[in-house]
C-alpha cells in the first residue's frame, strides 16, 4: 500500500466508515489529508476532529459530474492522486 492509500485507510478508521472504492480525489490543508470523496460512488470521509465542511463541499464542486467506475484495487500501481489542496 502507498503512503495515500496508508493515511486514506487511517482518514476512514478516524471517520468510523469503510473506505469507499477508489480512485480518489484528496483533500488537503497545511500538508495534512482531511477528508477525501470517492469519484466512482460520491462518498465522503473526513477527519472527524478538524473543521472540514467547507473542504468536503470543495471536493464535491470539483469532482463534479464526475463518476468512474471503481477501481480494481489488484489491478495496477497506484498512480499518484489527485489533490486539493487549500491554505
Amino acid at each position: 500500500m502507498d503512503a495515500d492509500g496508508a493515511e486514506l485507510v487511517r482518514l476512514a478508521q478516524l471517520d468510523s466508515r469503510p473506505l469507499p472504492p477508489g480512485p480518489h480525489l484528496l483533500g488537503e490543508r497545511d500538508g495534512r489529508l482531511e477528508a477525501a470523496i470517492c469519484l466512482a460512488t460520491g462518498e465522503v470521509v473526513a477527519d472527524p476532529f478538524r473543521r472540514t465542511t467547507e473542504l468536503c463541499e470543495l471536493l464535491r464542486c470539483h469532482a463534479g459530474a464526475v463518476r468512474v467506475a471503481p477501481r480494481r484495487e489488484a489491478a495496477t500501481p497506484l498512480a499518484r492522486r489527485p489533490r486539493l489542496v487549500t491554505a
